[in-house]
């Protein structure tokens, strides 16, 4: 009987135990499932599309419900079969599309090639394929727009944009085929190992994380560094540009591997391709790896003084604190989580992520989070802005306002404003200003202009409009604002300056003859300067600049604290980095004629502290390399953190504002692009090709016509009559004052660009006019490996001259290129 008794004693301890192990194993495991899906709001439900293309799936499209004009345009590049029947691919996931309907334009929308409804077209399983069949209206080898447009009976219309191009060129083919063979190699190290003649390893590269590989990496960086990852899913490839010899694409993928206590570890990846074609081989130009980690939220992440993010990239993550500092609110990789220190209580307050879909909507990456405040009570007022994947406004381009009020563990709309920009335009803005101030009041830059929103009534005002490219100056805090009134960028009567936390305004202005011309900001100090009306500086008919007789730096209080003023000189081309403001002095030669008499540079003592990665560190991990951290003042035990989701998002209090705004005043920008991104925008063509230039990039005009590429340039060029071939260019050359199309001739202000970057137009077929002083030029009508050849308009003749010689004498007359891009 003891000895029965026995053996039910030990029976039920160890049923005991094994039920006390499986609760264990279920709460973390059901931990894991819920801190990944995001349950809180609608899930997507809006078809995607994709081109069958080169024999792939490729460029997938997502639907916008408003009119998104040729502004996304630039998202992928479709080139069309030879007969021009493209197939299309459409994942229908509710099964509602009732009528499909496709316009061709020309890029600046102002052509309409071809308007077609079909008829008919096929299901089979949840997938439609049509066939669109394009009219023999476009010209070959020219870039189109492509607007798709889907009736739906759940969402509405629904539109779908990509470019798209006929051409007998299949080059494209194999330069996708080989950044997908390059991608796939990079999980296998023996294979990789024929990478490496692609590589371009230098020394001076940062092989410090794997969140960034370039061309330049070694290739332990290229092969993942020795981690045993592998790719999870599809490889989603995106052509992004294919222009002549040059091509551009994009793969995006999640890659996955196991890490401590068998823990699984998810990264979001994307590789960019620059390519260039060769009838012997294909030629890699630039390569750019991205890789993010998915925060999962296990409480094993939340220990000691850190929360573990892991592997990703310094512009992926940022951190603001509750005034009283035990509050944190953190994101990463486009999800928005907070922290309680005290009660060791996470939320993951906010993401578009799901766990019922396939993450072709959910997942897609173009949005991103702003924290604008944290309360002590651990309320957060975030924005989310870009293309919203799922909820109420999904598919919509916009910014929403939301507040996680954690007493509730609710999230509630403020409201929603719709913005007709690219996501990467929009961050670009959003970026430079969107703060919110102590007064009640959110302002936001969006369109070339900033909004004052009333939060108690959503009503809204305009405070700048029609912003020009140094007419403006933000604070890095964002809480000082500076605009000119005008759009004369050289400077203006009054300059307006805004504290935008009490919002007090006050004005610059003085002297019947001055002009003054937002600079900058060291910190929370204004920098301004001070140029008399008419003291402009000309070359060759074009203005250079409005030289300035005095700099001031004006501190919050509005006490100028700092002049900076010689007699007999004058400032001219100011930066502002940091602490230290760079200038050139200049002499004044004549009427609107000047000289360069030395460099300076200001230091000012007020000292910065770098907001954008504050609370935010890194370690290096003995196998992951630079692991990212945010920095805790207390420490966190992982079993006892506590990790919620909010209940719900609220709509009740939310409301549509519609920006609106005077009618921008037009001007002429030049846009950078390399590795199918936007990398910024500027009215001055060598800002922009700065900008691409490194990275082996494109400049196009605001119609996303290519008007520079630094790939595409044939090896060799010669033109027998430069007048007769540059007719149209020469006839706008005696008038050209400024950038713009006339005559079919985009005419080019160069002025700064090497002579090797401006050779790229005589590829093009137009001579480029180089300036020698006093308005005399010679045109530069051909080129080869050695050699330029100069013409002389007044005597007609042509001569050579080495590259290198060529070089230095246009680099001591001042670089003074105009160039030309002939439109049909």
């Amino acid at each position: 009987m003891n000895r029965l008794a026995k053996k039910i004693g030990i029976l039920s301890v160890v049923f005991l135990l094994a039920i006390a192990v499986y609760f264990m194993w279920n709460q973390r495991n059901t931990e894991k499932s819920d801190v990944m899906v995001y349950t809180s709001m609608d899930e997507a439900s809006l078809p995607v599309v994709y081109a069958d293309m080169f024999g792939r799936k490729m460029n997938l499209l997502h639907g916008y419900v408003q009119d998104m004009a040729q502004t996304v345009s630039r998202e992928a590049l479709t080139v069309l079969p030879q007969d021009r029947n493209l197939s299309l691919g459409i994942a229908d996931y509710n099964g509602s599309i009732t009528g499909i309907q496709y316009e061709v334009r020309s890029l600046d929308l102002s052509r309409l090639v071809e308007r077609t409804s079909l008829s008919r077209w096929d299901e089979e399983d949840g997938t439609v394929k049509a066939v669109l069949p394009i009219q023999n209206l476009l010209t070959k080898d020219k870039d189109y727009i492509l607007i798709l447009t889907l009736d739906t009976s759940e969402n509405g219309t629904l539109y779908y944009y990509t470019r798209i191009m006929w051409t007998d060129n299949t080059n494209g083919k194999d330069m996708i085929d080989f950044a997908v063979d390059f991608t796939t190699r990079t999980f296998h190290y023996d294979q990789a190992k024929e990478l490496t003649t692609y590589l371009e390893t230098s020394n001076s590269e940062d092989n410090s994380s794997l969140g960034h590989v370039s061309i330049r990496s070694s290739f332990s960086q290229l092969t993942w560094g020795g981690l045993t990852m592998e790719p999870v899913g599809e490889i989603r490839a995106t052509l992004k540009d294919l222009d002549g010899v040059m091509c551009s694409v994009s793969l995006e993928y999640q890659a996955a591997r196991t890490g401590e206590g068998d823990d699984r570890e998810l990264y979001e990846v994307e590789d960019s391709f620059t390519m260039k074609w060769d009838s012997r081989r294909i030629y890699l130009m630039d390569f750019e790896r991205s890789t993010n980690q998915i925060f999962s939220g296990q409480k094993e992440l939340f220990s000691g003084k850190r929360i573990t993010l892991g592997i990703t990239n310094a512009d992926e993550v940022q951190t603001k604190k509750s005034p009283g500092g035990n509050c944190i609110a953190y994101g990463i990789n486009r999800d928005l989580w907070t922290y309680d220190q005290k009660q060791g209580h996470a939320v993951k307050v906010f993401s578009f992520r799901s766990g019922t879909d396939d993450g072709l909507r959910s997942g897609y990456n173009q949005h991103d989070i702003k924290i604008l405040s944290v309360g002590d009570n651990g309320d957060v007022d975030f924005l989310v802005y870009g293309y919203m994947n799922r909820g109420i406004h999904e598919g919509s381009m916009g910014i929403a306002l939301y507040r996680y009020d954690s007493g509730e563990n609710a999230i509630g709309e403020r409201f929603f404003t719709p913005v007709t920009s690219s996501f990467e335009m929009l961050k670009e803005e959003v970026d430079q200003l969107s703060h919110l101030g102590t007064n009640g009041m959110l302002y936001l830059m969006a369109g070339r202009s900033v909004y004052g929103i009333d939060l108690n009534s959503n009503e809204y005002m305009v405070l700048a409009d029609s912003l020009s490219e140094g007419g403006y100056a933000v604070s890095s805090t964002e809480r000082h604002f500076a605009w000119q009134e005008g759009s004369d960028v050289y400077g203006a009567s009054v300059i307006h300056l805004m504290d935008l936390d009490t919002g007090i305004k006050r004005e610059i202005n003085g002297g019947e003859d001055n002009k003054f011309r937002p600079l900058g900001f060291v910190g929370d100090d204004f920098i301004y300067g001070i140029a008399k009306d008419g003291d402009i500086w000309t070359q060759n008919g074009r203005v250079l600049d409005a030289p300035m007789y005095r700099i001031e730096i004006m501190d919050q209080s509005g006490e100028i604290v700092k002049k900076y003023e010689q007699d007999q000189s004058y400032i001219a081309d100011v930066t502002v980095d940091g602490s230290r403001i760079h200038l050139t002095q200049v002499q004044k030669n004549g009427d609107q004629s000047y000289s360069v008499s030395r460099q300076d540079t200001i230091v000012c003592n007020q000292e910065l502290s770098a907001e954008e990665l504050k609370g935010i560190g890194w370690y290096a991990s003995e196998d992951r390399k630079k692991i990212f951290f945010v920095q805790l003042d207390q420490e966190a035990t992982s079993r006892n953190v506590t990790i919620a989701v909010p209940k719900k998002v609220a709509y009740e209090t939310t409301e549509v504002v519609e920006l609106k705004s005077r009618p921008k005043i037009q001007e002429n920008r030049f846009l950078a692009y390399a590795g199918g991104h936007y990398l910024g925008g500027s009215k001055s063509f060598i800002k922009a090709l700065e900008l691409a230039y490194d990275k082996m990039g494109i400049v196009t005009d605001q119609n996303q016509e290519i008007l520079w590429n630094r790939v595409n340039r044939p090896p060799v060029k010669n033109m027998k009559d430069p007048l007769k071939t540059g007719a149209a260019f020469f006839r706008n050359l005696s008038g050209f004052k400024e950038n713009g199309l006339t005559e079919g001739v985009f005419m080019i202000d160069a002025r700064g660009a090497a002579l090797n970057q401006i050779l790229y137009f005589i590829g093009q077929g137009c001579p480029v006019a180089a300036y020698t002083g006093q308005g005399g030029f010679l045109l530069i009508s051909g080129y080869d490996q050695y050699n330029v050849t100069l013409y002389n308009p007044e005597t007609k003749e042509s001569q050579k001259m080495g590259l290198n010689d060529a070089s230095a004498y246009f680099s001591g007359l001042g670089n003074d290129f105009v160039c030309g891009v002939f439109f049909e």
